[in-house]
């Protein structure tokens, strides 16, 4: 049965298939003494890789024991269905394989636990990656939608932004962060430059924190950490790891604007 290439399978029709076990053992063109990598597979490969590209093919791959064959795990509507992708296979029809379809049912099955946990790890990531953006942006309101409503944010005590903020608090911390730092980082300077690492449900941002005085050319370039929990797609838990928190102060101190005197009434 020929199939077309890069066409996903229809999640219906994925949910509707029934799995079958392709098992493969050494044809007749199966050079003896020699493995699987000096086989003539090129093409069994890449028939393989469509079946994947088109979500047929749930795992698959070969022995190791010098016997030769491997097997496959697919998608089909039927046996008769997935007998016509064995068949269909090039290392089938060129004797380097030979092979039989039965039927297989996954009782334990940690690869959907794993694809599971690879899609939330995704999602996570894209939603850090939204925070992120919105940040550079400027843009409170998708700043806060990244949040959960209990969410937490961590800032070292001795930043003016510094300390614990829950709930309402939340939008307060933004609009510290912001006075403190929106005027040395432009628009166009402000570099964020994540580098996004997931892991389960929680996400690692390493950053730039980088500011600059467009009056007086002083700067500064620090590396940062963010750690991120994450529930239900939205940030529960948010912690900040400066570089140099003493850098940061000693550039705030150095920028602070001076201040007006205050000029007692009816005084000319």
């Amino acid at each position: 049965m020929p199939i077309e290439p890069r066409q996903d399978m229809p999640s219906q029709v994925r949910a509707e298939a029934k799995t079958y076990a392709l098992v493969y053992a050494a044809g007749p063109q199966w050079i003896a003494g020699r493995p699987v990598t000096e086989q003539n597979l090129s093409a069994h490969r890449a028939y393989i890789g469509e079946l994947h590209a088109q979500g047929r093919l749930m795992c698959g791959g070969p022995f190791l024991d010098g016997e030769g064959g491997g097997f496959a795990v697919v998608r089909a509507a039927s046996r008769e269905e997935a007998a016509a992708l064995l068949v269909d296979d090039p290392a089938i029809k060129d004797g380097v394989f030979i092979g039989s379809v039965r039927r297989w049912y996954p009782v334990f099955d940690e690869m959907a636990d794993m694809r599971a946990a690879r899609t939330a790890a995704q999602i996570n990531r894209c939603a850090v990656e939204a925070l992120f953006d919105a940040v550079d942006r400027r843009d409170p309101a998708s700043v806060l939608a990244a949040y959960a409503e209990n969410v937490t944010i961590h800032e070292a005590e001795s930043l003016p932004y510094g300390g614990d903020h829950s709930g309402p608090e939340v939008l307060r911390h933004g609009q510290q962060f912001r006075a403190a730092w929106d005027r040395f980082q432009p628009n166009e300077q402000r570099g964020l430059d994540p580098q996004i690492i997931t892991d389960g449900d929680h996400v690692v941002v390493q950053w730039r924190h980088r500011l600059e005085n467009p009056k007086t050319g002083d700067s500064l370039d620090l590396p940062a950490v963010s750690v991120y929990r994450m529930k239900n797609t939205k940030i529960i838990d948010s912690r900040m790891f400066y570089f140099d928190t003493a850098a940061l102060l000693r550039f705030l101190e150095r920028n602070a604007e001076p201040r007006v005197p205050q000029v007692p009434e009816g005084t000319r």
